[in-house]
């Protein structure tokens, strides 16, 4: 099925003078040079500390932009050269919806740039539906800066990336179930972002503008996603995403 939201957001005219200056943007990465790296969080912390990591390097890495919503940084994607992205999963300012919508928006449109992508999701699910939209790198912000370091490394020269947490969270999801164990639910990809956008604090409505669907499909979704998990209220959406790992 095609993405319904795919020409819903907002788009860039790439051919527009004023968007590239004069210089032709490339986002391949040259070998044996300085890795251009972009940066995107809406926490300016967590943004200052990758930045000051990542310059502490040395001359093999240059951050190129900085970006605190994801409009900012699609606006900095189109204008500037760079051979890598590192962003976070959450960034809910602004007129572009974060999450997997964003993943996917970013690898549809910026094809060619590696991406790493920040969070503190620990859903199995979510985990792997990033993987399933071609994302490069999944980097949990509880692990130390080091193991940033290697992802970029690693993804630079071509390879997949998982932090040690998150490579065994999937691994752990993929394992037969034991007998004394009941059954996980499984939600689609489109119910968990309701629950996750829920149980953030936005209405129906405000869900359904982020994610370009009608708020009746946003109601129907997160009705739906309660029914599989036998909830009746909506406090137990609360503890579902807490317990499952879609709050980060």
């Amino acid at each position: 099925m095609p993405d319904e939201q795919a020409s819903q957001f907002p788009l860039i005219d790439l051919s527009r003078e004023d968007t590239c200056d004069d210089t032709p943007v490339s986002h391949r990465y040259r070998p044996g040079q300085t890795l251009r790296i972009m940066l995107a969080d809406d926490h300016p912390v967590v943004l200052k500390g990758v930045e000051m990591a990542l310059r502490a390097c040395g001359p093999a890495f240059s951050v190129v932009a900085l970006a605190t919503n994801a409009d900012e940084l699609v606006r900095h994607l189109v204008r500037t050269p760079c051979d890598l992205l590192i962003s976070d999963y959450s960034m809910p300012c602004g007129k572009f919806p974060d999450g997997l919508a964003l993943m996917g928006y970013l690898k549809r449109h910026f094809t060619h740039i590696p991406l790493i992508v920040m969070t503190m999701l620990r859903n199995p699910s979510m985990l792997q539906a990033l993987l399933n939209k071609g994302v490069s790198g999944l980097f949990d912000k509880r692990s130390p800066l080091s193991e940033l370091l290697r992802a970029v490394n690693r993804v630079a020269n071509g390879q997949q990336h998982l932090c040690p947490s998150f490579a065994g969270i999937i691994e752990a999801q993929s394992l037969p179930y034991a007998k004394s164990e009941a059954p996980a639910v499984n939600l689609s990809e489109r119910e968990l972002e309701v629950v996750r956008l829920f149980v953030q604090g936005l209405s129906g409505r405000q869900i359904a503008a982020q994610l370009n669907r009608s708020e009746k499909t946003i109601s129907r979704q997160k009705r739906t996603a309660m029914d599989k998990l036998g909830l009746v209220h909506d406090g137990g959406l609360m503890e579902f995403a807490r317990v499952s790992g879609l709050q980060g």
